[in-house]
């Protein structure tokens, strides 16, 4: 097992050149530097004579046996990145993905795994050029309709389906649900590497609550107009700001993360009040009752808004992803295979959404993490050791190896 990590290391470091950026990645989604990434892992794939397929919103599948009757276990993560983001976050899923896959593809060619194996890379996981993340898989489960996903606009006007097109990446594919879902990702927190962990055994995943809020107000000039006549859309906003913050501040368990996570204004002059401000504002929790709450709370400070500074609030879109648990048969099957491999492991929920959590709302979905440096991530500053990508290989060689042996699977 261990030969295979050098090559392993070899290409991701050639990954972490598309788009590298001050040591970490900025490869937005249908980029040019996305197209690199995508193109060299079609290379990869082409050079072992799998079979390569794309969908209707750019997704890769790379097939090790010609797809036919027989069930699919598919294995990916993605390759986009945030916004001068890091080199592991999606990466480090898809590259573990390919080399796990070649490691038993002399089996599926033979018949003695049952499965056809195939990696798959997403479209617009990161949701940092168009919204909403996790696209692609949401797409390819019918969550999100393909003519929604074609009309998204990025800040630029820039449409999805034209960029898909100017890539190349515009497939007709058609491509089927597999048997199963199988993701490696760094954890984006500190708990395994503070811990002492070596793989972090997802059992279930937090909800989210992502609100698009725009405060209304009145455009005046910043020089003459006295203070109280003033309705600053911008001033409004601050207040909401600080309140989503101090209401995550404010659990006595630490188990609510609030965020306004980005931020928008009208006109933008220097010289004038904002008329209108938009955000983009999120709720998470293992608990929905503390969500529920959270959204209550929110209320409140929005309707005291117009009483304190006149401008009016309006929640223009709102979407929930409830509590889930991940499929129980694979968590126990990481575990078991962990402990064989003499890695450590313990039982944790994601709070960070991704494409597992969204295709384990349609077929049995296996998600590990491996300990990622201080909990960095969504930066550059993001890192894993060597010997934890390893790891992180290992696992995932030995989970796709022992999943055609339970019962649960087709």
């Amino acid at each position: 097992m261990q030969e295979l990590v050098p090559d392993f290391l070899a290409d991701f470091a050639e990954f972490s050149t598309f788009g590298e950026r001050n040591g970490g990645l900025h490869r937005l989604t249908l980029t040019d530097e996305d197209r690199r990434a995508r193109d060299r892992l079609a290379a990869l794939a082409a050079a072992r004579g799998w079979f390569a397929r794309t969908d209707q919103v750019g997704n890769q599948f790379f097939f090790v046996a010609e797809p036919d009757e027989r069930p699919v276990v598919m294995v990916g993560s993605h390759l986009d990145s945030q916004p001068d983001g890091g080199r592991f976050d999606g990466q480090v899923g898809v590259v573990t993905a390919f080399h796990a896959v070649a490691a038993l593809e002399d089996r599926v060619r033979s018949g003695d795994y049952r499965y056809n194996l195939a990696v798959v890379n997403w479209t617009n996981e990161e949701g940092a050029r168009f919204q909403p993340s996790v696209l692609g898989s949401s797409v390819h489960i019918g969550a999100v309709p393909l003519e929604t996903a074609w009309g998204l606009r990025d800040t630029a006007g820039v449409v999805l389906k034209d960029e898909l097109e100017r890539i190349g990446y515009l497939g007709g594919d058609e491509v089927a649900l597999p048997a199963a879902y199988v993701e490696v990702h760094v954890e984006q927190g500190p708990v395994l590497e503070d811990e002492g962990i070596d793989i972090g055994v997802v059992e279930g995943a937090w909800a989210a609550l992502k609100l698009d809020l725009t405060i209304h107000g009145e455009q005046t000039h910043t020089g003459p107009t006295p203070m109280a006549r003033r309705v600053d859309a911008m001033y409004a906003m601050a207040k909401v700001i600080t309140a989503v913050h101090e209401l995550g501040l404010a659990d006595p368990d630490g188990r609510l993360h609030t965020t306004v996570g980005s931020l928008g204004t009208e006109p933008g002059s220097p010289n004038c009040t904002p008329s209108r401000v938009w955000a983009k504002v999120e709720l998470r929790s293992d608990d929905i009752e503390k969500v529920r709450a959270a959204r209550s709370a929110l209320d409140e400070v929005l309707t005291d808004l117009a009483a304190t500074t006149g401008a009016r609030p309006e929640v223009t879109s709102e979407s929930l992803r409830d509590v889930g648990r991940m499929w129980a048969p694979g968590t126990t099957l990481v575990e078991q295979v962990s402990a064989a491999a003499g890695l450590s492991s313990k039982r944790v929920k994601t709070i960070a959404g991704h494409d597992a959590v969204v295709m384990n709302n349609a077929v049995p979905t296996v998600l590990f993490f491996i300990p990622a440096h201080g909990g960095f991530t969504h930066n550059r500053h993001e890192f894993t050791s060597d010997s934890d990508l390893g790891n992180g290989l290992r696992a995932m060689v030995g989970v796709l190896d022992a999943l055609p042996g339970l019962e649960e699977l087709p």
